[in-house]
């Protein structure tokens, strides 16, 4: 994946998010981390490797909200008429349409946090019990804020991986973002604000495993370097810098995002563990 995004150098970070999501950074030294659960993974090119920290699900839960709060009034009414009709003809994408939406509301989605752990976790603590949560709900609270707080809690654990990687190693100042999550500049703009990181995205940014794997054979083929022939073709296509007005609502929201799981672990053990009945 690191050479389909076009990190070849050690110390390129790039960061995906699919129905998964992950921070990893290429080095030419492979290093773990247990406590963190952060692995290094062999790359395609020999002597190299990938620092590899992973979320479960993360473009995962912007499916979900979309499926949950954003579509469920669909063929509710009688006339059974889809409204995604209309929305489908101005946009290229339900996704599209919701991040256009979330572009209304403020930084910090006024204060509401969502955990993106909806199929337990893996980093930077290790928990199948671990599970979602909206956090500081209101009376004004609506469904745009919501469905920002889902991308941005998505956003703020991908920071806190990218922070667990830099207790152990030198991460780039400049992050590469691809994956279909990539495609949206609400999001590449929240990530570059919520991360304080400058952010790039390439093209086809959905297939830069396969592209990576192109770019081996092709190496091959041509009997050439395949880290020197992904510099001169995997190019970034735009830039994010981060905001500097939205820095300290994203400071404050992540400095409590991280607690939320230490706070909650106990109960989230309790109620994910399935309960003994003493029979009939």
């Amino acid at each position: 994946m690191n050479i389909g995004a076009g990190c070849t150098k050690p110390g390129d970070t790039h960061i995906y998010v699919g129905t998964s999501g992950w921070v990893s950074t290429y080095l030419d030294y492979q290093t773990v981390d247990i406590n963190a659960m952060i692995t290094g993974v062999l790359s395609a090119k020999p002597g190299y490797f990938n620092y590899y920290a992973e979320l479960e699900t993360a473009g995962k839960c912007f499916e979900w909200v979309m499926n949950h709060l954003a579509l469920d009034e669909i063929d509710v009414y009688l006339k059974k008429t889809k409204v995604t009709e209309d929305i489908e003809s101005k946009y290229k994408s339900l996704y599209d349409y919701l991040s256009a939406e979330v572009s209304r509301v403020p930084a910090g989605a006024n204060g509401v946090l969502f955990t993106p752990w909806l199929h337990g976790n893996r980093c930077p603590f290790e928990d199948s019990k671990a599970a979602g949560m909206f956090f500081n709900i209101k009376l004004e609270t609506g469904k745009r804020e919501l469905i920002r707080a889902v991308l941005e809690g998505i956003c703020y654990h991908l920071r806190w991986l990218l922070e667990s990687e830099e207790k152990k190693v030198k991460t780039s100042e400049t992050i590469r973002f691809v994956g279909g999550g990539s495609l949206s500049p609400v999001t590449c703009q929240m990530l570059a604000d919520i991360t304080n990181r400058k952010i790039e995205t390439v093209s086809n940014a959905q297939e830069v495993g396969a592209i990576g794997t192109a770019l081996v054979v092709a190496a091959g083929i041509q009997k050439t370097d395949v880290l020197k022939l992904s510099q001169q073709l995997v190019r970034p296509n735009r830039i994010y810098t981060p905001n500097p007005e939205n820095k300290e609502v994203y400071e404050r929201n992540f400095s409590v995002f991280k607690k939320l799981y230490k706070s909650n672990s106990a109960h989230f053990k309790s109620l994910n563990t399935e309960c003994k009945g003493k029979g009939k």
